[in-house]
């Protein structure tokens, strides 16, 4: 055997291509896809319900459209490759840009709100020792054009419907808002550099860490206080009457309070066994502005629901309007177990009988009937 590289290569003379695929990529089966089709089909059902219309985005966009001050992905996390101009492309590694983006180009003189869901494959590169995906199907909405409580209740209880319609009963939102955290780091006399790093410890609960890079920044002890404490502040609706009583400013309380109005709601709308609230959580992306969340369901131990508003991302693309909404990773989906069981007719074909039997099996597509022809061999 010789070999050319590691996936192509010679076996007396004969060139063999490898059988492998990408790090982070997968192959779907039958079965899997079957599942997967369902789950789209039940979370885009209740978009719609809710209002929503279908748009759909490019796979490859220009580098230009992630590269702005808003968006904290790195470089190396995008799959980057140039066109024959000599332009920076990427694969997308995020739909709400991408939207943004679109606001303000196809729906420029479209009267707001919108509201808009799409069903799209995103692309992120991970280190291949982390053992996470690159390649992600997203299914999600962005409410766009209005802002304030109750649009944000919305969205949450869409949400909240979504995971009820794919069939897992056990799961749950788990609610937060930016500008707690912000409010904490605020006017304390830190710099950029150190408040990344203190939100980075706090959204990964790394205690000791926190407390020991606490003690090497020069604010007062009321404050070291509340933020050794924050990332302790998750849980039911006693986490919100502690924070409130540890909270240092005004800014802090308010941003409090307007999430215990949030659970509140959620609580008379029925939906407080599927609620927690984290009153450290930090996003992933800096454009989040108000309310973030994420959706846990049992036996999955990741998220697979995110979401959030973010008032100041159209911005960056020409109109300034508010927006919020999630996104849900369906492949993280497929290995739950439903009790959906593919259900077809069987039509049976033999040479003495072709025509009749696919008339028969015709008739029963067109009344909404799945069939699985099988051939008999004489």
């Amino acid at each position: 055997m010789i070999k050319c590289n590691k996936l192509v290569y010679k076996i007396k003379g004969v060139i063999k291509i490898s059988n492998v695929i990408p790090e982070g990529t997968r192959d779907f089966t039958i079965d899997e896809c079957i599942k997967r089709r369902r789950i789209v089909d039940k979370v885009t059902d209740i978009f719609d319900k809710w209002g929503y219309s279908e748009i759909s985005t490019p796979t490859i966009e220009y580098y230009e459209t992630f590269n702005h001050k808003s968006q904290s992905l790195k470089e190396e996390e995008m799959y980057k490759f140039f066109d024959n101009r000599g332009r920076i492309l990427v694969l997308r590694p995020d739909m709400t840009v991408p939207v943004a983006r679109m606001i303000n180009t196809k729906f420029r003189d479209i009267s707001l709100p919108v509201k808009l869901y799409y069903s799209e494959k995103v692309f992120r590169v991970h280190e291949i020792l982390e053992g996470k995906k690159n390649e992600y199907l997203d299914c999600g909405i962005e409410f766009v054009g209005l802002d304030g409580k109750n649009i944000d209740l919305e969205v949450l209880v869409t949400a909240i419907e979504t995971l009820k319609a794919i069939g897992n009963k056990k799961f749950k939102i788990e609610i937060g808002n930016v500008n707690i955290s912000k409010a904490a780091l605020s006017g304390i006399g830190i710099n950029g550099v150190e408040k990344k790093v203190i939100m980075n410890l706090i959204n990964n609960k790394s205690l000791i860490s926190l407390k020991e890079a606490l003690e090497l920044l020069d604010i007062s002890e009321e404050n070291k206080e509340f933020l050794n404490k924050l990332p302790w502040l998750f849980g039911g609706y006693e986490m919100i009457e502690k924070a409130k009583q540890l909270s240092v400013n005004k800014n802090m309380t308010e941003s409090i309070i307007y999430l215990e109005d949030l659970y509140l709601s959620l609580k008379e709308l029925g939906y407080e066994k599927y609620i927690t609230v984290d009153l450290s959580m930090v996003p992933r992306v800096d454009y989040y502005s108000g309310i973030i969340f994420k959706g846990y369901i049992d036996g999955i131990g990741k998220a697979i629901l995110r979401g959030g508003r973010y008032n100041g991302l159209l911005k960056n693309f020409g109109q300034d309007k508010p927006a919020i909404g999630f996104s849900i990773d369906i492949n993280e989906l497929i290995n739950i177990n439903y009790n959906n069981k593919n259900k077809y007719l069987e039509v049976t074909i033999d040479n003495n009988n072709p025509i009749s039997m696919l008339k028969e099996a015709i008739i029963k597509t067109n009344e909404g009937k799945r069939v699985n022809i099988k051939y008999k061999n004489k």
